[in-house]
């Protein structure tokens, strides 16, 4: 039985590849563009076809469950639309995939982001933003600070020394899904156009115009590069950046966040990924 990594990665067994996924690394988009790249409806056309590729037991399991889901993941204009299909997928065909050694000489690769920009925006994005109340944002405020309201250097010290099993995907760093696995490329988020086109051969290309736009539109409300300069916010509380926000529309920019101080820091918690990813500098 395979090590199946958490989260499971998406398995396409027509074009014989492998993505992984992280959080924080344009998630509900990447999931979105995957299944409508894996055409499920064309596969129904033909249920021989469909049976040979994807195995009749997961015929069976789409045609009762999975069918209802399909097409609002593909349009991915409802965000739990993709995540309900992303959660029965997984579940009926990818985690058995890949225990099953299935996925061995598949093509294997990794959305990923820079870490710096990773981790302003989940502080932001999830300590700063809609999902603060969220038991899950609460309960790792509450080991980062001791009035559950920490400063983004407060996370980061709480990321360098959390237990990586019990650390949220949406800050644990990016090369803890695929530790056990050797990839053949990595897509990176800044760079997604000139990456994926290197790889389309491999992945298609159908779908690649609609996933650009997409990632384009979602990552601003976080990367405002239009943003002021504002000067150093690294020890601001939460709460207070979240005031910020909400006077201003739009939240700091990242400079106000990376700092020489924090960006050590961040290069501390996030050691691996520098030694894994595509960004040494």
């Amino acid at each position: 039985m395979k090590l199946i990594p958490d989260p499971v990665p998406l398995v396409d067994p027509a074009r014989r590849l492998v993505l992984f996924t992280n959080g924080k690394c344009g998630g509900t988009t990447l999931k979105s563009w995957f299944f409508a790249n894996l055409d499920l409806p064309g596969f129904e056309a033909n249920p021989l076809r469909f049976a040979m590729t994807f195995g009749p037991k997961f015929v069976y399991s789409h045609f009762n469950s999975g069918r209802k889901l399909t097409p609002r993941a593909v349009q991915a204009t409802d965000p739990e639309q993709v995540r309900r299909m992303t959660i029965f997928y997984r579940r009926a065909f990818c985690a058995p995939a890949v225990a099953s050694g299935r996925t061995a000489g598949f093509f294997k690769f990794a959305v990923v982001r820079n870490p710096e920009d990773r981790a302003v925006s989940a502080f932001l994005d999830k300590f700063c933003g809609d999902n603060r109340d969220t038991s899950w944002v609460r309960t790792a405020a509450a080991a980062a600070h001791p009035d559950s309201d920490p400063s983004f250097m407060d996370f980061l010290a709480y990321i360098d020394c959390v237990d990586e099993a019990a650390c949220d995907l949406h800050w644990r760093r990016q090369s803890y899904v695929f530790d056990a696995h050797v990839l053949d490329a990595f897509v990176r988020l800044e760079h997604l156009a000139e990456d994926f086109r290197a790889i389309a051969d491999r992945v298609g290309d159908a779908h690649f115009g609609k996933l650009e736009l997409k990632l384009k539109r979602n990552l601003s409300a976080i990367d405002d590069a239009a943003a002021p300069p504002v000067g150093d916010m690294t020890g601001l509380r939460a709460s207070e950046i979240a005031a910020w926000r909400a006077a201003r529309g739009y939240f700091p920019p990242k400079d106000a966040l990376v700092t020489d101080v924090s960006r050590a820091q961040i290069r501390r918690a996030y050691a691996r990924d520098y030694a894994l990813l595509p960004y040494k500098d």
